[in-house]
């Protein structure tokens, strides 16, 4: 069940209780299991905590499960991923009215927003699955992602800089999530231009379609050439991509954690 929270600010419990699925790979209760053992106060994943504490910081994504990789590069595909030394600003949406940056990522369970601050998120993707634990960035920078700069509270984790920046399996890990980030770029923008360059076939569609003076030959002919196209409602299902047009989103929302 979601926390109140303001409960945040308060020091972690000592007591756990079965909560929803971690983020993490080998996080849940057994093989197959969808639960996680979770800190009552803060929402914690009890083995992210214990690998925070432990300093073990990861910017691999193949530690996520499969479900949330794809999620995780959307996100990291809207920061500016310099190096371990630097801020890595945010530069995706910003809300136009608190003129605050958000992510959209909805964690049933752990809390009600569906909006969240990106450096809560980043410290999701790296430090661990810690819930609504608080995140402090050591820089003073509110847009910036970089997880080295950022501190989870009331968690007892000590950074040591130097040790990161000197790391060459970090510097392994950096170089290939830029990497992925740039293949998920390069596959969202194929996938966009084709959205793009369906619309004016959708508008045609729908025109014949939604027309009362259209014919049977000519909508038989239309269902025939979908069919053949495969993209007939009849050889679709929830998975397929089908003809779609680009979406629209809504960067104002209320609900924002901060």
């Amino acid at each position: 069940m979601a926390k109140d929270f303001s409960r945040r600010f308060e020091n972690l419990s000592n007591t756990s209780v079965e909560g929803e699925l971690c983020l993490y790979t080998g996080h849940s209760l057994g093989r197959f299991s969808s639960s996680s053992m979770r800190y009552d106060s803060h929402n914690a994943c009890v083995r992210c905590v214990a690998a925070a504490r432990e300093g073990r910081l990861s910017l691999d994504t193949d530690r996520l499960l499969k479900s949330y990789r794809t999620k995780a590069l959307k996100f990291w595909s809207q920061v500016d991923i310099g190096d371990l030394d630097e801020c890595w600003n945010w530069i995706g949406c910003v809300n136009k009215r608190t003129k605050m940056p958000q992510f959209s990522f909805r964690r049933l369970g752990i809390c009600t927003s569906t909006q969240h601050h990106p450096q809560r998120v980043a410290m999701w993707l790296s430090w661990g699955d810690l819930g609504i634990t608080q995140v402090k960035p050591i820089c003073g920078n509110r847009f910036c992602c970089n997880p080295f700069h950022l501190i989870p509270q009331k968690i007892g984790v000590f950074v040591d800089q130097d040790s990161y920046i000197e790391s060459f399996e970090m510097a392994c890990q950096l170089h290939t999530l830029k990497q992925r980030v740039a293949e998920y770029m390069i596959e969202e923008a194929l996938k966009a231009q084709a959205i793009i360059d369906q619309s004016a076939e959708i508008d045609a569609r729908e025109e014949l379609l939604m027309n009362p003076d259209t014919s049977y030959q000519e909508r038989f002919e239309a269902a025939l050439q979908d069919m053949l196209a495969g993209r007939h409602i009849s050889q679709t299902d929830k998975k397929s991509e089908g003809l779609t047009r680009k979406p629209e989103d809504d960067e104002e929302n209320p609900t924002l954690d901060y």
